[in-house]
């Protein structure tokens, strides 16, 4: 469980330091709409958080490499205000299955099936666990 925590840390932190910016909070933040880009794939999901229920994530996949992610931080702890974040940046493949979003400061990597994409630990491992389930987000 220490080890989950860990990794749920380091990747928010490190996400919150990228190119993140607040967005107004509202029930549809989450659905917010990125530029519309024909061929973008689009993943959703509800990531597990330290001190909040749980974070929706939409993340919208451009074929031209870009990418773009809002964050919805829920529950009674979070301060309504600034619950909300976008991310921008640029993704890659690494061989035929390994997604990485390339952030300011770090990567975040995915195993990318045909309708999900499974978040990966710092180390590039799949995380198990009982909140394992919780890093998957389905293609929309």
């Amino acid at each position: 469980m220490k080890t989950i925590c860990a990794i749920l840390s380091i990747g928010f932190v490190a996400s919150c330091n990228s190119a993140s910016t607040k967005i107004a909070s509202t029930d549809s933040a989450l659905k917010a709409a990125a530029p519309e880009t024909s061929g973008a794939a689009v993943y959703a999901g509800t990531l597990p958080c330290g001190d909040c229920e749980g974070i929706d994530v939409s993340l919208q996949l451009n074929p031209d490499s870009a990418y773009f992610m809002n964050s919805v931080y829920k529950g009674s702890r979070v301060d309504n205000n600034s619950n909300s974040f976008k991310d921008t940046g640029a993704w890659t493949m690494h061989g035929a299955d390994t997604l990485i979003l390339l952030q300011k400061r770090t990567a975040v990597k995915y195993i990318k099936t045909d309708s999900t994409l499974t978040q990966l630990d710092g180390s590039g491992n799949i995380i198990t666990g009982p909140l394992a389930d919780m890093f998957i987000l389905h293609k929309k």
